[in-house]
């Protein structure tokens, strides 16, 4: 899977990439802690977030929030061509009225306004991600942002035009009530039994549906949510001791097991710019 254009600091990647022979089977489901844009040039496939599937058709722009999982999967064995920017809020704080620029993110029902058309933009997005890099391929973080910057005022405007659009798959009801559920009160003392409870279901329905609709297990979903959580905390000096109980966990050996095997690094050495797997 080559990369045509690749940069990466501790606030921004920007990756162009071809996959010519795509596997078909969905991407693996995940969750992180940064903001994501996906825009989709070619290939056939569509795109999983929380528990709402879109298509990603030619020139489709996706808004993903942190915390929100997601999956690409593909649905025809052709080349798939796409750009994706992974950013921390920090780059927008630091701007006049940056925060506002992330409402595109947050100000809107999960599943509605978060996949746009290049029509919908005043300058086409791919025009702006193929600036960010030069002709050979090689990037820069001033060539980077200062697209990026541009990206994020045509994204705001057409936001702001936007009607409020169903997605091509309607998914579970359950499965869609029990994910605002649980992240409602991710913190709080859950388990599988006390949600079938809540909505009157049993143990294996609950988790049947909520599968399909998301492709996590309940708890995975819940655990993996609780783990990015608790590395935010940690990466901002609060000490692993307290983040893990501040984030539902109720044993730190089992904290510290799960989050050496999600991330790779052990939560004391896991800082910006240390060395961090699947981030």
């Amino acid at each position: 899977m080559p990369h045509l254009s690749y940069y990466k600091d501790n606030e921004l990647m920007y990756r162009h990439v071809v996959d010519e022979k795509p596997n078909n089977d969905p991407f693996y489901m995940h969750i992180h802690d940064q903001f994501e844009l996906l825009y989709f040039i070619r290939g056939t496939a569509s795109c999983t977030v929380e528990t709402t599937t879109f298509p990603l058709l030619p020139e489709t722009l996706v808004l993903i929030a942190p915390m929100m999982s997601h999956r690409i999967t593909i649905l025809e064995s052709e080349p798939y061509e796409r750009y994706t920017i992974n950013f921390s809020s920090s780059l927008l704080d630091k701007l006049e009225g940056g925060k506002k620029l992330l409402e595109p993110f947050y100000d809107r029902a999960t599943g509605n306004r978060n996949c746009y058309h290049a029509s919908e933009f005043s300058i086409p997005p791919r025009k702006l991600l193929a600036a960010m890099a030069g002709p050979d391929g090689a990037c820069d973080r001033l060539s980077v942002l200062t697209y990026f910057y541009a990206l994020f005022g045509t994204i705001d405007n057409a936001f702001r035009h936007k009607d409020p659009t169903p997605p091509l798959f309607e998914t579970e009801t359950l499965a869609s009530r029990t994910a605002d559920y649980i992240n409602a009160r991710l913190f709080d003392d859950l388990s599988v039994q006390s949600i079938a409870k809540h909505f009157y279901v049993s143990v294996s329905q609950l988790n049947r549906q909520f599968k399909k609709a998301t492709g996590f297990p309940i708890w995975e979903y819940i655990v993996g949510k609780r783990l990015v959580s608790a590395r935010n905390l940690i990466r901002e000096g609060v000490p692993a001791t307290h983040a893990y109980t501040q984030c539902g966990f109720n044993d730190y050996s089992s904290f510290y097991r799960l989050y050496v095997k999600r991330f790779g690094v052990s939560p004391k050495a896991d800082t910006i710019g240390g060395k961090v797997k699947n981030p």
